[in-house]
C-alpha cells in the first residue's frame, strides 16, 4: 500500500480563532509542528483576516517525493465563509482535487455550492455516502421541528455546479496514502447515536430512510479520512465523529492492515453535545492514551469539558485548534 512522505493539514474553517496561539517548531524543542494564523496576520492590513463559524473544514496536502493529492475534507456550513477563508489562506480552490463530505449535515456539506462555484468551471469530484441525501429532521426540546433540512444537498444540486458525484459506502482511494473509511463499525459500547429515552417524536435527530420509514438518525452515511505517512503512522480525520472517534481510529488501523499505530487524530469528537454523557469525555480520554496517539486535536463539535480533559489528560499530545492553523506531519 502507498504511503505519504509528508502530510499539511490546514484548517480553513473550525468553530473558533485564536490569533495568540504561538507557532509550534519542532527545531525549537516543540513536539509538534503547527504553524498559526497569528497577531501579524490580524493586525497587517495586506492580510485578510478569516472567520470562524459553527462547522469544519480541513485542507489535506498528501507528498510522496515531488507529487501531491489536495484533498478538501468537508466544507463548513455556509459558502460565503469558505469562500472568504479560502481567499484569506490563499488557497486557490481550482487546485482542489477531490473533496470529500464527511456525512450529510450541514455544518459539513453547507459550503459545497459555494466552493464549487470557486473551481473555475472544472468537474471536481465530490465523495460521500449515498445515505448523505436521506431527508433528515431534527426535533427541539421546545417542540419546534426543523422538515428535511438538508433538503438542498442532493447529487443534482452537486452535479449542477460542477461537481462529479462519487458515492460509495466503501473506502476510497485518493492517492498516496489517503483515503477514506467507508462505513464505519460501531463496536465501542459508550459510542455512536443513542435513541432517546422517550417514543418517536422526543427530542432529536431523525431520517427517513430508503423504505420510507421515519427513525432515529444513526448517520450511518458518517466517514472519515485516514492518510498513512510513512515513518510516522496513521492521522485519522473526523467530521463529527457520530459514528465515535474511538470506532473511527480503529476502522483506520484494520484498513492499514492491523499493524500501523494512530500518530494524530483530529477534528469533531461528538462530545460536545448535550446529550452526551459526561463520562464519555473520560472514556475517550483514555482510550487515546492506550493507543498511544502523539498529538490529539479536538474541534467542532468537541465541546469544552473535552478540551479541558484532553489538555488536562493528554498535555503533551493536546493542540488547541484555530482556523488558519497549518500542522505538518513526517
Amino acid at each position: 500500500m502507498f504511503t505519504a512522505d509528508r502530510v499539511q493539514i490546514t484548517v480553513v474553517m473550525e468553530n473558533q480563532i485564536d490569533m495568540l496561539l504561538p507557532d509550534l517548531d519542532p527545531d525549537a524543542g516543540a513536539l509538534h509542528c503547527v504553524t498559526r494564523n497569528g497577531l501579524v496576520e490580524h493586525f497587517d492590513p495586506k492580510h485578510t483576516i478569516p472567520v470562524a463559524e459553527n462547522g469544519i473544514s480541513l485542507l489535506v496536502e498528501a507528498w510522496r517525493g515531488k507529487r501531491s493529492s489536495r484533498v478538501l475534507f468537508d466544507v463548513g456550513i455556509t459558502g460565503s465563509a469558505m469562500a472568504h477563508n479560502l481567499a484569506a489562506l490563499r488557497i486557490d480552490p481550482a487546485t482542489i482535487d477531490h473533496i470529500v463530505i464527511s456525512h450529510g449535515h450541514p455544518d459539513h456539506y453547507g459550503g459545497i455550492h459555494g466552493v464549487l462555484e470557486l473551481t473555475e468551471n472544472r468537474r471536481t469530484p465530490v465523495a460521500t455516502h449515498p445515505d448523505a441525501f436521506l431527508p433528515r429532521y431534527a426535533v427541539m426540546p421546545d417542540g419546534r421541528t426543523s422538515p428535511f433540512y438538508n433538503r438542498d444537498f442532493t447529487a443534482d444540486s452537486l452535479d449542477v455546479r460542477g461537481g462529479a458525484p462519487v458515492l460509495t459506502r466503501e473506502p476510497l482511494d485518493l492517492g498516496w496514502g489517503l483515503r477514506t473509511t467507508g462505513e464505519i463499525p460501531r463496536e465501542v459500547d459508550f459510542e455512536g447515536p443513542r435513541p432517546p429515552a422517550e417514543p418517536i417524536g422526543a427530542p432529536g435527530l431523525y431520517q427517513v430512510d430508503d423504505d420510507g420509514a421515519f427513525g432515529l438518525d444513526e448517520v450511518w452515511d458518517e466517514q472519515g479520512l485516514v492518510i498513512d505517512v510513512a515513518g510516522e503512522g496513521l492521522v485519522v480525520l473526523t467530521g463529527c465523529a457520530h459514528a465515535g472517534v474511538i470506532n473511527t481510529c480503529r476502522r483506520a488501523v484494520d484498513l492499514a492492515g492491523g499493524d500501523r499505530r494512530v500518530r494524530a487524530v483530529m477534528g469533531g469528537f461528538h462530545l460536545g453535545f448535550p446529550t452526551t454523557p459526561q463520562e464519555n469525555v473520560a472514556k475517550t480520554v483514555d482510550a487515546f492514551s492506550e493507543m498511544g496517539a502523539d498529538m490529539v486535536m479536538p474541534m467542532h463539535c468537541s465541546g469544552l469539558r473535552a478540551h479541558a480533559a484532553m489538555q488536562a489528560g493528554l498535555p503533551e499530545a493536546y493542540v488547541q485548534p484555530a482556523v488558519g492553523s497549518v500542522i505538518t506531519i513526517g
